[in-house]
C-alpha cells in the first residue's frame, strides 16, 4: 500500500508503529469477509452473561464512572468524535471486563460518535478487547488507574477532559478518591467528580468468575 512504503521511507519507531496498524486494519478486514457474522456475534464465543446495568452504562457513555482515564477518554469521543487507540482500548476494557458488559453496546456507541468508524476495526477490535475475538488472552484486563500513571503521569490529558479535576495534585489525579488535604486527613472527593461506580478489584473477580478464570 502507499501509504505503507511512504512511512518506510522514513523509518523508525512511529513508521514502524503505524505499519503495524495498517496490517491490523487489513487483518480485520479479511477477517469480516471470512466471518461476516462476526460483525454482530462472538468469534470465539465465551458463553458470557453480559450483565445490563442501564446506569453503569449511562455512565460510561458520559465520562462519569469516577475513573478519570476511562472518563477522560468518553468525553473526548463525544465532543471530537475521535480518542487515541490507548484510550479506546481502555474504554472498552473497562466496559467489558470492569463492568462485564456486552461489547456490542459499546460497539454501537462508538460508531454512533466516532468520524473515523469503520464495521471491520470497530467491531473486531471491541471483540479482541472483550475476548470473544482473535485474541488468545481472553480474560486480559487494564487497569485504568495503571494506565493513567504509565501513559499521563502529570494528568494533562485528563485535566483537559475532566476540569473537575484541574486542581487535583498529580499524585491523586487517576486516583481522586485517594485526596488527602495538606494536613494528611482525608479531604472532601472533589464534589462536582463522581465517585467509582464499582471497585477495580470487584468488577474484576466478578468478571473472572463469570469466564471461570
Amino acid at each position: 500500500a502507499e501509504a505503507v512504503q511512504r512511512a518506510r521511507r522514513r523509518p523508525g519507531p512511529g513508521a514502524d508503529a503505524f505499519v503495524r496498524q495498517i496490517a491490523w486494519r487489513d487483518f480485520h478486514h479479511q477477517v469480516l469477509a471470512a466471518r461476516p457474522d462476526a460483525s454482530t456475534a462472538d468469534y470465539r464465543p465465551r458463553g458470557d452473561r453480559w450483565r445490563e446495568d442501564a446506569a453503569e452504562i449511562a455512565a460510561w457513555r458520559a465520562g462519569r464512572t469516577g475513573y478519570p482515564l476511562v472518563d477522560a477518554a468518553m468525553r473526548q469521543l463525544r465532543h471530537e468524535g475521535w480518542m487515541h487507540n490507548r484510550g479506546r482500548m481502555l474504554a472498552a476494557s473497562f466496559l467489558t471486563k470492569t463492568l462485564y458488559t456486552d461489547w456490542r453496546v459499546g460497539a454501537r456507541h462508538f460508531l454512533d460518535l466516532l468520524v473515523d468508524g469503520d464495521i471491520a476495526n470497530n467491531q473486531l477490535n471491541w471483540q479482541w478487547v472483550a475476548g470473544t475475538g482473535t485474541d488468545t488472552r481472553p480474560n486480559r484486563v487494564l487497569n485504568p488507574v495503571t494506565q493513567g500513571k504509565r501513559f499521563d503521569p502529570r494528568g494533562s490529558y485528563v485535566r483537559r477532559w475532566v476540569p473537575e479535576l484541574a486542581e487535583v495534585p498529580d499524585r491523586y489525579v487517576h486516583e481522586p478518591w485517594r485526596l488527602k488535604d495538606e494536613g494528611g486527613a482525608p479531604a472532601d472527593h472533589p464534589a462536582d467528580y463522581p465517585a467509582p461506580i464499582v471497585g477495580l478489584s470487584r468488577g474484576r473477580e466478578r468478571f473472572e468468575r463469570a469466564r471461570g478464570a
